[in-house]
């Protein structure tokens, strides 16, 4: 009996819990959308953090390592000049060597030469 009375209020009730359940739905998956990208945000903050680790590590090690080329060079040139006088003797035992060598061929052509001859 009450009915004809209660369609119309139930009608407005569901119609402005649509009204308010929808946008909550939406404000649901916006809230989602937002805490995914806080999640990305946190993950990205790491990653940067641990770059700027090994490029702080990397920083650091180039003063000892610019010291360890620098000391290297040095030994190289006190090197270059403790083998120059080496190096001059080795020419010289090729110059002598390439002279005696020579001698020598012929010699041995000439002995060849007498042979084929006889």
């Amino acid at each position: 009996m009450l009915d004809f009375a209660t369609r119309p209020i139930r009608a407005l009730l569901g119609s402005a819990e649509q009204d308010v359940v929808q946008p909550l739905q939406e404000t649901r998956e916006i809230e989602g959308h937002i805490l995914e990208a806080v999640e990305a945000i946190h993950s990205a903050t790491a990653s940067i953090e641990q770059h700027v680790a090994v490029i702080e590590t990397l920083a650091t090690s180039v003063g000892p390592l610019t010291s360890s080329v620098d000391r290297l060079t040095d030994t190289m040139q006190d090197l270059v000049v403790l083998l120059a006088p080496m190096a001059q003797a080795e020419r010289e035992v090729h110059r002598v060597e390439g002279f005696f060598g020579r001698r020598h061929r012929k010699e041995r052509q000439g002995r060849d030469d007498d042979q084929s001859t006889s």
